[in-house]
């Protein structure tokens, strides 16, 4: 008896999941745009928004919206000779934001010759019953890790990122 309940204890145990694997970016795709529309004296060389193709259950907002909650995070691209600007920019956007610290906007990534800025004002990452962010470890570990040099254009980019994640149809 003892050992049967051994058994089924341990199996229960490793088939529990406990948490979800928020960094695991197989479940987001990416769409990339070479012309965007910017009011900015310093234009974006590109765009990039990331989306999480598998739903996240979200009560409130299933609720709320009667829909299911797919998180999403948008980029402009950026040379780096213009980080101090932007380093600028995103503190403002911060500091004069209407959200909490969870769902500001605001973010700067900077990977060797370029900078990925986020321009929300607000996003929405977070998880409204538990306070999880869904975007960021996804978005600062692809942006993060690309193998970019000073010579990498929007293509490589796009391609590197098409390494790590699925490109939206």
């Amino acid at each position: 008896m003892s050992k049967t309940l051994f058994i089924l204890l341990t199996l229960c145990l490793f088939s529990c999941d406990s948490k979800p694997d928020i960094n695991n970016p197989k479940h987001w795709s990416y769409k990339i745009d070479y012309e965007i529309e910017n009011k900015d004296s310093i234009k974006p060389i590109g765009r990039i928004e990331f989306q999480r193709t598998k739903s996240i259950k979200d009560r409130l907002r299933e609720e709320t919206y009667n829909e299911n909650w797919y998180p999403a995070m948008g980029f402009n691209i950026y040379n780096i000779s213009n980080l101090k600007y932007f380093e600028e920019v995103s503190r403002k956007l911060k500091k004069l934001s209407s959200c909490l610290d969870s769902h500001q906007g605001g973010d700067l990534i900077i990977n060797n010759s370029y900078i990925f800025y986020n321009d929300s004002h607000c996003l929405d990452c977070t998880h409204s019953e538990n306070d999880i962010d869904f975007c960021r470890p996804v978005t600062n570990k692809i942006l993060s890790e690309l193998n970019l040099t000073v010579n990498s254009t929007l293509k490589d980019i796009e391609n590197e990122i098409g390494l790590k994640i699925k490109l939206t149809k």
